[in-house]
């Protein structure tokens, strides 16, 4: 009987837990919206996500779908998670962003893909794109109250660019391929190295023996 009993107790556990899954759809926005909080405060931003998607079909218009996309892009920002963290700025841009709200929106934008770029990152167009992106931001905001964090990124990422051709150059001088190292040796910005005198990045050395 004890084994029968508990057959049954397992039973109605699991139609229970059915039950509940069903019946999580045709919530008030508020709901979504705390329970996708919640969530983010647990660091489970994949059922945050999920909470979002149901908030956003079931309420297409409601007045906390910006306020949810800032708060999931910035928190994929905050997990490094930064592809994430670019889809939902995107999104708010294209559907609330305004001309008061476009130089803080680019401002995410550029923080996460400056977040993104690792010291030993060897991916160039990336490096190349993040500058072109953050100048162009200080070209058409320049008295934006983010302008000063923007060339402070600018600065630290052509730091970062020089560190890349001087390592890429490293490599070439490796291989005895002369031409190709000053290649890269003469695109080091040295004039900006000498007034910031930055200290190089630390590599880890299992990413320096496999790397370079």
């Amino acid at each position: 009987m004890k084994i029968i009993a508990s057959i049954y107790a397992t039973i109605f556990i699991f139609f229970i837990g059915c039950s509940k899954e069903k019946n999580e759809f045709n919530k008030p926005a508020t709901y979504w919206y705390q329970e996708m909080l919640k969530e983010i405060k647990l660091g489970n931003l994949e059922s945050a996500d999920n909470f979002f998607s149901s908030l956003q079909s079931e309420h297409i218009n409601s007045p906390l779908l910006p306020d949810a996309m800032l708060i999931l892009g910035k928190a994929h920002q905050e997990h490094k998670e930064f592809v994430l963290a670019d889809y939902y700025f995107d999104e708010y841009f294209k559907r609330y962003g305004t001309q008061e709200t476009s130089d803080y929106l680019t401002y995410l934008k550029i923080r996460a893909h400056y977040l993104a770029f690792t010291n030993y990152s060897k991916d160039q167009d990336f490096l190349e794109n993040a500058i072109l992106e953050a100048e162009l931001f200080l070209e058409k905001h320049p008295e934006s109250k983010y302008a000063d964090i923007v060339k402070t990124i600018v600065l630290r990422l052509i730091l970062g660019k020089n560190e890349l051709n001087r390592a890429i150059a490293n490599v070439y001088a490796k291989q005895h391929k002369k031409e190709a190292e000053e290649l890269y040796l003469n695109r080091i910005d040295y004039d900006l190295e000498e007034q910031a005198k930055p200290t190089r990045s630390h590599i880890p050395w299992y990413v320096y023996i496999f790397n370079w």
